[in-house]
């Protein structure tokens, strides 16, 4: 079996990820491997259907876990803009109203021609895609897809004849689900406690939920804020879309609330009083990427 550059393509793609993701703030780790030669060998030889009818498309895994479950569809979209998607290949579990159960998010992404070229599949490239695996999770699936894989998937025999201790598993992923979208409902409730206390950072902090780098407002903007009206339609803000639209727009400034601010007042409120105080900058870029998109 010939020698992949399998790690240096994985960093690349790892280290592309991240920083797409650090740049508009999302709170995530993220993980990533490349399958081992014993484990890949194992898996080429488990089907002869490989390199007749399929590819083994999961050599390099990426696996980004978040903090809130209400970023994995933002996220997705992030990822599937820098990155191909073969939505052929998507395995992604529905939610249904009668049970609780673990789901996956898998998608399949072309890698780069670069780094294609690099990977270096020589021989093999007839049984192993130019493709990598990405997984996203929460922190708390994470935890628990940990140890129902080592301990309950690895050793299905362990479990045969022991439902109710299977069901009682499935029961604590049930907790976890059910205690991520409570969490999420208490930060909302808090930024709406704080809006009615006009106290405008800590509003846009648990609102926004983001890896801020300064989570103070300048005075000058701080002052426009008693503005009751203009701090509401602030607060109204959809932030799933104001996510995607600095994924968009290339939003590359230092994640601070001020900044924030600036950009969500040039594409959602537009109050001439912010737009005075905004780095010209940031106007140029904003005005130059909706150019550019409207070209498109």
């Amino acid at each position: 079996m010939d020698k992949f550059n399998s790690d240096g393509v994985m960093n690349h793609i790892s280290n592309k990820i991240s920083h797409k993701l650090n740049e508009i703030g999302i709170m995530f780790r993220i993980f990533s491997r490349t399958k081992e030669r014993h484990s890949l060998e194992k898996k080429l030889n488990s089907s002869s259907d490989y390199g007749i009818s399929k590819k083994l498309q999961d050599l390099i895994g990426i696996r980004v876990v978040l903090y809130f479950n209400d970023d994995i569809d933002t996220v997705r979209n992030i990822i599937s803009s820098i990155y191909s998607e073969r939505s052929t290949d998507v395995s992604i579990d529905e939610h249904t109203k009668d049970e609780f159960k673990a789901v996956r998010y898998n998608i399949v992404y072309n890698i780069d021609p670069d780094n294609i070229k690099r990977l270096n599949l020589g021989s093999e490239s007839s049984r192993i895609d130019t493709t990598f695996e990405l997984q996203i999770r929460t922190i708390f699936s994470e935890g628990w897809h940990e140890v129902e894989h080592d301990l309950r998937y690895k050793c299905n025999d362990d479990w045969k004849g022991f439902d109710s201790h299977s069901r009682r598993l499935n029961g604590v992923y049930a907790s976890l689900e059910t205690s991520e979208w409570t969490m999420i409902k208490i930060f909302d409730e808090l930024a709406y406690s704080h809006y009615k206390n006009q106290e405008w950072p800590a509003m846009f902090r648990q609102k926004f939920r983001l890896r801020f780098t300064d989570s103070n407002i300048d005075d000058d903007l701080n002052s426009i804020f008693k503005d009751t009206d203009l701090a509401k339609r602030f607060f109204r803000l959809d932030r799933q879309k104001i996510l995607l639209k600095m994924c968009e727009y290339e939003f590359y400034y230092p994640v601070t609330i001020s900044n924030l601010i600036y950009f969500c007042n040039l594409i959602e409120i537009n109050d001439s009083r912010i737009l005075e105080l905004t780095p010209s900058i940031l106007i140029e870029d904003i005005n130059s990427s909706a150019t550019e998109n409207m070209s498109v």
